[in-house]
């Protein structure tokens, strides 16, 4: 009985997991490149939970076609945010600047959210959430399948692109060094923006996938990102290996405290790691080196 509940809490932790790494993989892409944070990545989370949730239930969509909108409302909702903050602001000689407006865009949004979508809760259900998988004496669901299959599948072309691509290649000289990538001939505009709409679209795609698990509000995505930041910090800023690491860590701490201990601690324990982590080891799980971010 030990052995099934042990790997039931594996099998929760790493769906929870998955779910953190793919809220987080937008943090660390764009404080890899332009050592930026915004802060309106949780509603950029939200908004795209919404989006999934309307193509579905107004427009008949299914559900894995409710993903790729969410991220096109993410992809889009990225370069309003580039055009709107990070690159007017990117040369007026404090970096607080950016941070600051994307507080303001947050509490914007948020509001406006509140104002059509209303406070009471969407109930997002999908066809797959229904589906129980029994193996083993350990039982999961169809939807925490599709879950770990995209966070799978969203990492190993993520790698990809930034390995093997011309244009990961460039993004990663840019985050190196931005200047010389310049003189070099690459458009660091070009690439900060394009590092911004994939974060922005990795955001609104994790909103289609955590809202048939949580409750869909207007604060649905601020729910987690205060965890996502957490999972940046403890896997090492701006890289996108620890984050991936930390991610499915946390997972599976949370996971583990829900059976072993009690759900009210879950933050406790969490968040008494990001502490450990941050005197004994600052760097985070891989140490930062810049030429190796991202």
């Amino acid at each position: 009985m030990t052995a099934t509940i042990v790997a039931q809490q594996i099998i929760n932790g790493v769906v929870l997991g998955s779910l953190y790494v793919l809220v987080a993989l937008g943090l660390t892409l764009i404080y890899g490149v332009l050592v930026q944070i915004n802060f309106a990545h949780a509603d950029f989370v939200t908004l795209g939970a919404f989006a999934a949730y309307f193509f579905m239930h107004l427009l008949g969509g299914s559900y894995l076609a409710s993903i790729a909108v969410a991220l096109l409302v993410g992809a889009l909702l990225g370069v309003a945010i580039n055009l709107a903050i990070f690159a007017p602001l990117r040369h007026k000689g404090s970096e607080l600047l950016p941070l600051i407006a994307t507080i303001g865009v947050s509490t914007m949004m948020q509001n406006a959210m509140l104002a059509v979508f209303g406070p009471v809760p969407y109930a997002f259900e999908t066809p797959y959430s229904q589906r129980v998988f029994r193996v083993a004496g350990t039982f999961f669901t169809e939807q925490s399948v599709i879950i770990v299959l995209v966070s799978i599948a969203t990492i190993a072309l993520l790698y990809a692109f930034m390995k093997f691509t011309f244009l990961g290649k460039a993004l990663r000289a840019v985050a190196q060094d931005r200047e010389t990538a310049g003189l070099m001939g690459i458009n660091p505009n070009y690439l900060i923006m394009l590092t911004i709409v994939l974060s922005s679209a990795l955001a609104g795609m994790a909103g289609a996938m955590l809202a048939p698990v949580l409750v869909l509000t207007p604060f649905a995505g601020t729910s987690v990102i205060v965890k996502a930041f957490a999972i940046v910090i403890i896997g090492g800023f701006g890289n996108v290996e620890g984050t991936i690491l930390a991610g499915l860590l946390v997972g599976l701490i949370e996971s583990f405290t829900t059976q072993y201990l009690d759900p009210g601690l879950i933050d406790i324990v969490v968040f008494g790691l990001l502490l450990l982590m941050l005197v004994f080891r600052p760097t985070g799980l891989i140490s930062e080196r810049r030429e190796e971010n991202v």
